[in-house]
């Protein structure tokens, strides 16, 4: 053979070693796992409570377990399993006395969330921190409001409390067109103690209010509300008001959450816009394709 000839295959051979080398490392650099990013991470220190609902009720960060969870059920979920809400289904937690959770001066529960339309009587919480001494509102409530059987969109309800003024419940009800019915969303709910404001994020981003929805005051003077201040918080319950966990309720507007939560969060502060928008990528990041 030439030396020509054998001087041109020794170069074929290189250059085609050399692009299998360069596809080989592309692939792994565009590996989708490199890709996903642990929702945990985000704000991760200011991350107070987790509940996954990846079959089970287990939280994360305290490691509290349900100590009544009757006909609780998980179906496939927006990532793993997902808590499936139905008649006489719940979980109630009972707070340990160093709970974070029973001192939220701020807060951002975040969550996915899916749920049917609720319409005549029932109407059903899906979160609340609660209070010994009122069984019904709690601290902390997330809810859904009744609505006329033809709205074709969610009203979701934020109630949170600071003893001590005048206006001490603040009952925070928001209509908006992209609350789908039975269709999964992520949410997140909170109010900051630094501006006195409530806030709705969905699929990490700020979901646009009103000033009487956002500012919040402490009286009918327009002081801001500032920090919260929780009394006698001691349980969680979760898809059902505490008189229907105690076995006590006899109102018929109160109703059972029928819907799906999924990857519950509590932060003890309110979400920067960049986080929460980060907090949703992350969570997108663990679905799979």
């Amino acid at each position: 053979m030439k030396k020509t000839d054998l001087f041109k295959l020794l170069t074929l051979g290189v250059a085609l070693m050399s692009g299998l080398a360069l596809t080989s490392c592309s692939k792994d650099d565009n590996n989708s796992d490199n890709k996903k990013v642990d929702p945990s991470t985000i704000a991760s220190t200011d991350l107070v409570a987790y509940f996954p609902f990846d079959g089970n009720a287990t939280e994360k960060v305290a490691s509290l377990t349900p100590a009544v969870q009757p006909n609780v059920t998980y179906v496939t979920g927006r990532r793993g399993k997902a808590y499936q809400g139905a008649d006489n289904a719940y979980l109630r937690y009972t707070l340990p006395a160093n709970s974070k959770l029973k001192s939220l001066t701020s807060f951002s529960v975040a969550v996915w969330f899916k749920s049917p339309l609720v319409t005549g009587d029932p109407e059903p919480i899906f979160f609340q921190i609660g209070r010994s001494d009122d069984l019904y509102w709690g601290n902390l409530t997330l809810a859904l409001n009744r609505l006329d059987a033809n709205a074709d969109s969610l009203q979701l309800k934020a109630f949170f409390y600071k003893d001590g003024v005048s206006w001490a419940p603040q009952h925070v009800p928001f209509s908006c067109s992209s609350f789908r019915i039975n269709t999964w969303m992520h949410l997140i709910f909170e109010y900051d103690a630094t501006t006195s404001k409530y806030k709705i994020f969905k699929d990490g981003v700020q979901v646009v209010t009103s000033s009487s929805v956002e500012d919040r005051y402490a009286s009918s003077a327009n002081d801001a509300l500032g920090a919260l201040k929780f009394i006698n918080a001691d349980v969680i319950n979760i898809g059902a008001w505490r008189p229907k966990t105690e076995g006590t309720a006899t109102d018929n507007w109160m109703g059972w959450f029928k819907g799906n939560l999924d990857e519950l969060r509590v932060y003890d502060k309110a979400l920067t816009a960049t986080e929460a928008k980060a907090l949703y990528d992350a969570e997108v990041s663990q679905i799979a394709e």
